[in-house]
């Protein structure tokens, strides 16, 4: 072999051991891609390993911008707003994902007594909690609870269509629609035919296939501490290929005269829930399902979050206010 094709060599070998000494650096493995969007009001992160990576978690973001646009509270144009805007007893058409999500709402609300209620949006808006959040006066919450109740809408999934029975009745679906968006990019993984995925958006999490970075392919996911730093975990917990998704009151809140108001709302009385808990975390197959749960948990409190979680078969983590005495499971 020449000398000239031994430096030639020699430079191969030597630029291969610093690519792979930079990839090891950056932590990130070999045909994995990551990439972070601002979607349903929240960072989102989606990575993912194997053949077509990068064209995959592209697929999984645009299929979440599409379900992030159709479900925006704020939007003119979202199926949401047409909901709201609608008049009682005027059929309005829906899309297959609105249908989903609502069959989704409507089975948690009925299982949980009306604890998980997406028609609290009157009293939501009351509070204010995306922009400057002030105590409301109770006759207004009173006022707003009159069109407060999942039983105000008739749902026809299978034909697509649903009918108010009430013109005030407004849903808002934060508290599921960015656990269905979740679902939907793993699907979307999955059908790219990646090896595994971390998905992240905003609070609810989704792991597919193996942990590479275990050798039991087990994935470990931290809960948020509450009130402290980002990425100071209370406890982590151990999942295969499952949703984990927390509720908490920690993030969304404000004081006034000394008190603590959160935007975990009791659609029975419309103010925030006052039961010790500081956070809930729910592992269950469909993020769609444990997102909805998170709420219906702490809402309804341990003892009976509990009995609500069992039915849907998922695991249950409760946080509470005071750390000294907080129980978990």
């Amino acid at each position: 072999m020449s000398i000239k094709k031994i430096k030639i060599l020699l430079s191969v070998i030597l630029l291969a051991v610093l690519c792979a000494a930079l990839y090891i650096s950056s932590g990130r493995r070999a045909g994995e891609y990551s990439e972070t969007q601002f979607l349903f009001d929240t960072e989102c992160t989606v990575s993912a390993g194997g053949k077509n990576a990068e064209a995959a978690v592209n697929a999984a973001f645009e299929r979440a911008a599409e379900l992030d646009a159709l479900f925006d509270y704020y939007s003119d144009s979202s199926i949401v707003s047409e909901i709201n805007n609608a008049s009682a007893d005027v059929e309005i058409g829906i899309d297959a994902d609105t249908a989903s999500v609502l069959s989704m709402a409507n089975q948690i609300s009925e299982a949980s007594g009306g604890a998980f209620d997406i028609t609290i949006a009157p009293v939501k808006d009351l509070w204010n909690f995306s922009g400057e959040p002030s105590v409301p006066s109770s006759a207004a919450i009173q006022s707003a609870l009159k069109s407060v109740n999942y039983n105000n809408f008739t749902l026809d999934s299978e034909n697509n269509f649903l009918v108010k029975h009430n013109t005030f009745t407004r849903i808002d679906l934060g508290g599921i629609a960015k656990g269905y968006a979740a679902d939907e990019a793993a699907k979307t993984l999955k059908e790219s035919g990646v090896k595994y995925a971390l998905i992240d958006f905003g609070g609810n999490v989704v792991t597919l296939g193996n942990n590479p970075k275990n050798k039991n392919g087990i994935w470990k996911i931290g809960i948020q501490k509450p009130f402290a730093p980002t990425g100071e975990y209370s406890e982590i917990i151990e999942v295969t290929e499952s949703a984990v998704v927390t509720s908490g009151i920690y993030e969304r809140n404000f004081t006034e005269n000394g008190i603590l108001y959160h935007h975990i709302l009791d659609p029975k009385s419309g103010y925030p829930v006052e039961n010790g808990l500081s956070s809930v975390t729910v592992v269950h197959k469909s993020s769609a399902v444990a997102d909805g749960l998170a709420t219906a948990c702490f809402v309804l409190g341990e003892e009976h979050g509990r009995e609500l979680a069992e039915k849907f078969g998922a695991e249950v983590y409760f946080k509470y206010r005071n750390e000294q005495t907080e129980e978990t499971k």
